[in-house]
């Protein structure tokens, strides 16, 4: 499979969260216009979609407890890219 063809269908189709990402980017976006620039809401929004995964990663069980949940590291990774895809991506109509 290609990039593209795993994280349509890993990070995009297959996620059951997104819509949590997606939704919170969108009212972090919201927030963040009123008390910054556009450019600095849309890298805090950028840096906290980041975090979330890396705390995400470790309280979940760090590499053996991502590999329990989701199979493989690589369906992981495309995953947490979709929920920061899709943070980004509302966050970015919202700003705009």
């Amino acid at each position: 499979m290609s990039f593209l063809s795993k994280f349509l269908d890993w990070g995009l189709n297959g996620n059951v969260w997104i819509w949590f990402h997606m939704l919170f980017g969108g009212i972090g976006a919201r927030i963040g216009v009123e008390f910054f620039s556009k450019i600095e809401t849309f890298f805090i929004i950028l840096f906290l979609a980041l975090i979330w995964e890396v705390v995400e990663f470790i309280w979940d069980g760090g590499k053996e407890g991502m590999i329990k949940i989701y199979g493989s590291l690589e369906h992981w990774f495309y995953d947490s890219l979709g929920d920061v895809v899709g943070a980004m991506w509302i966050a970015l109509l919202v700003i705009y």
